[in-house]
């Protein structure tokens, strides 16, 4: 266990160097290393291995007699995706996603505007001329998937925000089908990366960084603005270019003459070429050769990048030829007149023993004009249990609920219930989850020692100190697997942008960057990181909750038991400081306390209520009464403690709580019972 645990360490380091040792250089692609940290997983490896072995195929096809040169083009439905952006700037980013996908157009059949450069650079490279892929990409309007973004609507272009894709990693098969675009912040040195010969059938992703995705002005409102001189959207033609099986010019490893693309017409160049230069300037490795450094794979400047070569777009479409079955089809071509229904809450957990009611909250949009009555029914709900709609029916844009009462009467167990839309023309179905299993979400929180002053190695011009600042925190296997978790991070230090903090799960392999170069010159942070927090305002110090910059999903799932480690690392010299102390809040589900108060004992009312309730039972005890309200991610938003009177009634206040579930606890004593209200 402990040197499983320390090799996995060593690797997971090794990979930070790797990822991160770019800081200091211009454009930058991290398609090597994500590469190689996704080769140490054998499903990924073996699904690569399977995907090259199809791409080989459609070349051998198109080298033989059976291939028809130019035939039907392949139109690539994409998806794009922006995790950390503002609902409020749809329009926005709508827009700009369109505005990428028109560069991609462009820049794949060489009919981009900046190509008029190549008339003059054409003299250094004797028989070359730009290449045209047979594609075209699409921005997905039709048969989105549900549930995952309520505001991705039918006929609306296919662009989520705030959907945390892939739980923070670079795939997802939810979107398994669609060229998607992950848009996020990647932290200082990146542009983008990609997987080498990518895989649409499960849903991996080109991802860019926050300003690195179109062009013009981009959508300030959610930080997402294309920064000089990578400003012309040409990350995504870089990338996409790996993600359809393209190489560096100068081959899969550090740039040498000894190796290259492996494809003819584009010279052997041993360098990879940044900023600007002259056409005719870089010399190639062969005699009279000079560096291709306007084509998109290099590292040069958006501005002076604008072709690829023929025998490039050969692989590119022999790649797209070989996963084209695995498009989804039907998504490009807007959708007729119908509707659909989104369930905001599509789970509600509940208990016989303590609950009578379960609330589950639909959306309900039109599509395209569409005015007929829709009814609602439900199939799937427990015996014994009740079913009222409110309202029973729509004709325009609205939401309805879904209300399952009589819940003491049901069985324990999970029951999916559909819910089904009629008019007279359309049928639509959404399922949603009843847990009816009496559970509830628990927290616990592990911390380390206070004033660990624990010293953060100074780095270097991008290069960081040695060896990293670690700390353990041991963890006990809770029972069930992780639902979510917050880190809290308490660091002593000039400049903090110089840093990056890692936190790795007990498996060695599983781990989140919570902080990566954010707030520039900054002093000391004491930050509590939550995925459901807004972005980090920076100040001197930097103090409160805030989104970590990858989300901490990555660690939904997995088992709890174990040695979690801190690391943090050092990039730039000059600047020092120390790890105070940190702590991990891990929630879990666990069995719902039994209700030890009887009927005529305990009550709560109104429920559904709008955040304002009564609590009033008999007490047998001489103790304070507690009461305690958490969320259903187990976060405590309520706490107090009353005089005990015998008769205890009290009206509890939840000030400008969201609507949602909450979870109630009364403890008088020995007696302690939970409840369940909904906020309306």
């Amino acid at each position: 266990m402990k040197r499983n645990f320390t090799f996995k360490t060593i690797f997971a380091a090794l990979m930070l160097l790797c990822a991160v040792n770019t800081y200091a250089q211009d454009r930058t692609c991290g398609m090597v290393e994500h590469m190689e940290e996704m080769m140490q997983n054998p499903e990924f490896a073996h699904q690569y291995e399977e995907s090259q072995k199809r791409f080989k195929a459609e070349v051998a096809r198109r080298l033989s007699g059976e291939f028809q040169a130019r035939g039907g083009n392949i139109q690539i439905p994409v998806a794009v995706h922006f995790p950390g952006a503002n609902e409020a700037d749809r329009a926005c980013l709508e827009a700009l996603a369109q505005n990428q996908i028109d560069i991609l157009n462009a820049d794949y059949t060489a009919s981009n505007a900046d190509i008029n450069q190549w008339t003059a650079a054409s003299a250094f490279y004797p028989g070359l001329n730009p290449g045209v892929a047979n594609i075209s990409f699409c921005l997905a309007v039709a048969n989105h998937p549900v549930g995952l973004d309520p505001e991705l609507l039918e006929g609306n272009p296919c662009v989520t925000i705030g959907y945390n894709f892939g739980g923070g990693n670079n795939a997802d098969a939810n979107w398994a089908g669609y060229m998607n675009f992950v848009v996020r912040d990647i932290g200082p040195g990146l542009l983008g990366f990609s997987p080498l010969g990518g895989s649409i059938s499960a849903g991996q992703a080109v991802t860019m960084n926050l300003g690195a995705f179109g062009s013009g002005a981009g959508c300030p409102g959610s930080g997402i603005v294309p920064g000089a001189p990578f400003n012309l959207g040409r990350t995504v033609t870089h990338e996409l270019g790996h993600f359809y099986n393209l190489n560096h010019p100068w081959g899969p490893g550090a740039p040498t003459c000894a190796q290259d693309d492996g494809i003819a017409d584009t010279p052997e160049t041993g360098q990879e070429t940044y900023n600007c230069p002259n056409a005719g300037t870089q010399p190639g490795c062969n005699a009279g050769e000079f560096v291709l450094h306007m084509n998109y794979m290099d590292y040069v400047n958006d501005a002076c990048m604008y072709m690829f070569t023929p025998n490039q777009m050969t692989v590119v479409d022999a790649w797209v030829a070989s996963i084209a079955p695995d498009f989804k089809p039907n998504v490009c071509t807007p959708p007729a007149p119908g509707f659909n229904m989104v369930a905001t809450n599509n789970e509600v957990s509940t208990c016989p023993t303590v609950d009578t009611q379960a609330v589950f909250n639909f959306n309900y949009n039109t599509i395209l004009g569409f005015s007929e009555t829709t009814t609602f029914s439900a199939s799937g709900v427990p015996a014994g249990a009740t079913v009222n709609f409110s309202p029973t029916s729509l004709s325009t844009d609205g939401s309805f609920t879904m209300t399952i009462g009589n819940i003491g009467a049901t069985m324990e167990g999970e029951y999916t219930i559909t819910v089904t839309g009629t008019s007279a023309s359309v049928t639509e179905t959404v399922d949603v989850l009843l847990k009816n299993t009496c559970t509830q979400i628990e927290c616990n929180t592990y911390a380390s020692a206070q004033n660990l002053n624990l010293a953060i190695v100074d780095g270097s011009g991008g290069t960081p100190g040695q060896p990293f600042a670690t700390n353990v925190i041991t963890v006990p296997d809770l029972g069930s697997p992780i639902e979510s978790i917050t880190v809290n991070v308490d660091v002593t230090h000039t400049y903090i942008s110089d840093l990056l903090v890692r936190i790795i799960h007990p498996d060695g392999a599983t781990f989140v960057d919570v902080w990566s170069g954010n707030c520039g010159s900054n002093a000391n942070f004491d930050v509590t990181f939550d995925d459901m927090a807004a972005a980090i305002a920076c100040g001197s110090p930097t103090n409160g909750t805030y989104a970590p910059a990858n989300p901490l999903t990555a660690f939904n799932g997995l088992d709890t038991a174990g040695d979690w480690t801190i690391l943090l690392a050092d990039f730039f010299a000059q600047d020092t400081g120390n790890l105070n102390d940190w702590s991990i809040t891990i929630c879990t589900e666990q069995p719902l306390s039994v209700d030890e108060f009887g009927a005529d004992e305990f009550a709560i009312f109104p429920n559904p209520n709008q955040g304002e309730f009564t609590i009033k039972m008999t007490s047998g005890s001489n103790e304070d009464i507690k009461v305690n309200v958490y969320d259903i991610r187990g976060r405590s938003i309520f706490n107090s403690r009353y005089t005990n009177t015998g008769q205890f009634s009290e009206v509890v206040s939840l000030n400008n709580v969201q609507s949602g579930m909450y979870l109630v606890t009364v403890s008088d004593g020995d007696k302690r019972t939970t409840k369940k209200i909904i906020v309306e």
